[in-house]
């Protein structure tokens, strides 16, 4: 029978390329998780992966064994906190969520859950979307809320389960005294000249409004980049620059800061939430869910 420790150690050593890489990351020998693998080879009768000085390839028979091993072991780690959450005579819910998203979205969404499921405890954690697959699989959370840019839509792993909420739109923060500070909308590309605070992301979306920018039709000029939104607004009053912002982001918007929607199909950032696919999912799980979706649902006007 699999062991599910050898599967783990096999499942990082496909994730990461390398028998380094993996004993690191698991706090083991380079020998250790060498001797893992050749049993493990050994014990289905087939090649796993083929070793090289740069690190290993997987094998058909390891791609496919990488791609059940993920589900399985997220679903081993769901039923261990199941099982650690009824010893301790209490129902959780974990939520992890990007940054931005604790400024109005989150709070709405915990006091709606808290209103509707008072004996349920929900664990919120920080987390970027690259690091929820591994959040979602070692069970540390059961499901993620996570975005992307509609005009570079994110890569997700296989295992994993995008389920689109809501679509959050980009609009240009100026100062008050800015020439289109009166408008309703602008045009991207009006503002070509113009120098822009943005805000820095982790890869994929290191270079995303640069991206942005071009496909508008111009190089922008990078004048600062900053760490969030709050201090973006502050450059853009001191008049560095102009930035550009998702709304979720806004909530708490300067007096001497305007926010401007950029004409047409402006570009948005969709937000999601993420969970494993075809795995167990928790009760609590599904309740969350269905809040999030109810959260960002846009109320009908009448």
């Amino acid at each position: 029978m699999l062991e599910a420790r050898r599967l783990q150690i096999f499942s990082a050593v496909a994730e990461r390329g390398s028998f380094t890489a993996a004993a690191e990351a698991l706090f083991m020998t380079h020998s250790a998780v060498s001797q893992q693998m050749a049993l493990l080879e050994r014990q289905l009768g087939v090649t796993l992966m083929i070793r090289g000085p740069r690190g290993i390839e997987l094998t058909d028979s390891g791609r496919i064994l990488a791609e059940r091993s993920t589900g399985l072991l997220g679903t081993i780690a769901n039923i261990e906190q199941e099982m650690a959450d009824l010893k301790a005579q209490q129902s959780y819910v974990r939520l992890g969520a990007f940054p931005t998203a604790g400024a109005d979205l989150i709070p709405r969404v915990v006091r709606t859950y808290q209103e509707r499921y008072p004996d349920t405890k929900i664990v919120l954690r920080s987390a970027h979307a690259s690091d929820m697959p591994a959040n979602l699989r070692d069970g540390s959370i059961h499901l993620g809320l996570a975005w992307d840019y509609d005009f570079d839509p994110r890569s997700v792993p296989a295992d994993i389960e995008w389920i689109h909420l809501a679509d959050d739109p980009l609009c240009v923060l100026v100062p008050v005294d800015h020439p289109v500070a009166g408008e309703s909308e602008v045009e991207l590309r009006e503002l070509a000249g113009e120098s822009w605070v943005v805000r820095s992301h982790r890869p994929p979306y290191d270079e995303a409004f640069t991206t942005l920018c071009r496909l508008a039709g111009f190089e922008p000029d990078i004048g600062f980049a900053t760490e969030d939104y709050l201090s973006a607004q502050g450059l853009v009053a001191a008049g560095v620059g102009i930035s550009a912002a998702p709304r979720l982001a806004l909530v708490a918007l300067r007096p001497d800061v305007v926010a401007v929607d950029i004409a047409g199909p402006a570009p948005r950032r969709r937000i999601a939430a993420v969970r494993l696919l075809n795995a167990s999912h928790p009760p609590a799980a599904q309740q969350m869910l269905d809040v999030l979706r109810a959260a960002t649902t846009p109320e009908e006007t009448p």
